[in-house]
């Protein structure tokens, strides 16, 4: 009777040491992450984590685009620099609606033609850039979102 209960002390023992191990393991074990697929042709792609926050320019017969990748959590990149006469490309990848707005906010007066509205998660939207300048601007649904383009 004495062996029947050391006995099942040691597999109930057994049981709550693998649990442990388990559980412990899946709560220590780093977070995995994927790149994002481009759904836009491009002329390079991302190699590093450093090279992933350069923008990526494609070019469209005399056009020059300069892709914007909306995440979860920010424009990638912040800040791009590009040239009077190009166009950026704003591609949603967050898995939400967003909405582009110029700065100031929240009247959104600096620069009206920034001002391009919502757009679902999976969609882009597109603005000329012809004169130089700083252009700020903004996810109006989410305010910690903010990127500037510098048109020289």
């Amino acid at each position: 009777m004495n062996n029947k209960k050391i006995l099942i002390a040691i597999i109930l023992l057994i049981v709550i040491l693998g649990t442990y191990v388990l559980v412990g393991s899946k709560k220590t074990s780093p977070k995995q992450t994927t790149q994002l697929p481009s759904t836009q042709p491009t002329l390079t792609q991302p190699t590093s984590t450093e090279s992933a926050i350069k923008p990526i320019v494609v070019k469209e017969g005399n056009n020059v685009i300069t892709n914007v990748i909306l995440t979860n959590m920010e424009f990638m990149p912040k800040d791009i620099v590009i040239k009077a006469g190009s166009k950026v490309m704003w591609i949603n990848k967050s898995g939400a609606t967003a909405d582009i707005e110029s700065d100031n906010h929240p009247t959104h007066l600096l620069y009206p033609f920034l001002n391009l509205g919502k757009f679902e998660s999976g969609t882009t939207l597109q603005a000329a850039f012809e004169k130089a300048g700083k252009y700020s601007y903004h996810n109006e649904l989410n305010l910690s979102e903010i990127g500037t383009i510098t048109v020289q």
